[in-house]
């Protein structure tokens, strides 16, 4: 699985679902009809996932570029770990655009999810403004820690330390 379509998928599950299951926990006060979950996508939602696929591309190449680096870098027995994590980091910045781009497009499609669901304005505006950080941790994850696709999937306890993937 790409890292942009493991980050789309997670994001939208990870921040609409607290949303929802916050929502769901407070007695709704009653909603217009326009407020309930909808099964069709807005024609905003569908230009939220046509950039994610445009923008989805390029995420693959940064990725493609940073993971071998970033691997290089960890397999270096001369550098500390506190030198790895910071070329690591280094070479992250120099994507930063990049990644800030996504993550606004990955934004969208979180608040437009958790709206999409039936979340109130507010709620899905603010899961959307935890995606930024939220990325850059899975990004610095994969990097700095070596973690994969496979580890991702898989409830951790953390790589601190860890090496060698």
């Amino acid at each position: 699985m790409s890292l942009r379509l493991a980050l789309a998928a997670s994001a939208v599950l990870a921040f609409a679902g607290p949303v929802l299951a916050q929502e769901a926990a407070t007695p709704p006060a009653p909603a217009p009809v326009a407020a309930q979950p909808s099964e069709e996508m807005s024609p905003e939602f569908m230009v939220a996932m046509a950039r994610i696929e445009a923008l989805g591309a390029q995420m693959d190449t940064v990725m493609a570029d940073l993971e071998p680096r970033a691997a290089a870098v960890r397999a270096d027995a001369a550098l500390s770990d506190a030198d790895k994590e910071t070329r690591i980091r280094a070479m992250i910045a120099e994507h930063q655009p990049a990644f800030d781009e996504f993550a606004v497009v990955l934004g969208d499609l979180v608040r437009l999810s958790a709206v999409n669901e039936g979340a109130s304005a507010e709620d899905a505006a603010a899961a959307a403004a935890e995606v930024p950080a939220r990325m850059k941790a899975a990004i610095e994850e994969r990097l700095i820690a070596g973690a994969t696709d496979e580890d991702e999937a898989a409830p951790t306890g953390g790589h601190e330390g860890h090496e060698g993937h």
